[in-house]
């Protein structure tokens, strides 16, 4: 994760959260550390209760870092722009 901001700039981080299979919130922003990158939209949680997180302490825990948490409902969608 670390050589990433070396190669290019990202606007959006997508990492896995929900601690038991993956990286819980306080790792999460780690990594969002580790990849210069102040946006990110969490995934993989909820989808079973040993991954499931509590989303307003989640989103509290990135802001307190200067940073934001995306996280969509099952089944929500969100529309992304790419500039070459």
């Amino acid at each position: 994760m670390k050589l990433i901001p070396v190669r290019t700039r990202l606007d959006l981080a997508i990492l896995p959260m929900g601690s038991n299979f993956t990286m819980d919130v306080e790792d999460a922003v780690i990594a969002s550390d580790f990849l210069e990158c102040d946006r990110v939209l969490g995934y993989h949680f909820d989808t079973n209760p040993f991954i499931e997180i509590d989303h307003e302490e989640s989103k509290r825990i990135f802001s307190k870092k200067g940073k934001e948490l995306l996280l969509l409902d099952i089944g929500e969608s969100m529309e992304l722009s790419v500039e070459i």
